[in-house]
C-alpha cells in the first residue's frame, strides 16, 4: 500500500483545482512506499473509484493509497466548501 502525505483532491492536472473527495477526482501529494516511484516524489493520481474514509483508504484506477497528512491550504479550502 502506498501512503500518500500533503495530499489534496483536484479535478485535473490542469486545472489544480481543488474538489471535494469523492470518485472521479484525483489525489496529488507525495507518495512513499510505491514500488516504481521513489519516496516523496510529488505525484498525480489516476481517477479514484473508491473511498474507505473509515480506514483513510482511497482505491485508484491503478493504485490504493493510505491517506496521511493532509494539505493544509486544501484542508482549509475543505472547511469553507463545508460551512458554506
Amino acid at each position: 500500500m502506498v501512503r500518500i502525505e500533503n495530499w489534496s483532491v483536484v479535478q485535473d492536472l490542469i486545472s489544480e483545482r481543488y474538489r471535494e473527495l469523492q470518485p472521479g477526482s484525483h489525489l496529488t501529494g507525495y507518495a512513499f512506499g510505491h514500488v516504481t516511484v521513489p519516496n516523496a516524489k510529488f505525484i498525480y493520481t489516476s481517477r479514484i473509484v473508491s473511498i474507505d474514509l473509515s480506514k483513510g483508504l482511497v482505491e485508484t484506477l491503478n493504485t490504493s493509497y493510505q491517506l496521511g497528512e493532509v494539505n493544509p491550504e486544501y484542508k482549509e479550502w475543505d472547511w469553507r466548501r463545508a460551512a458554506a
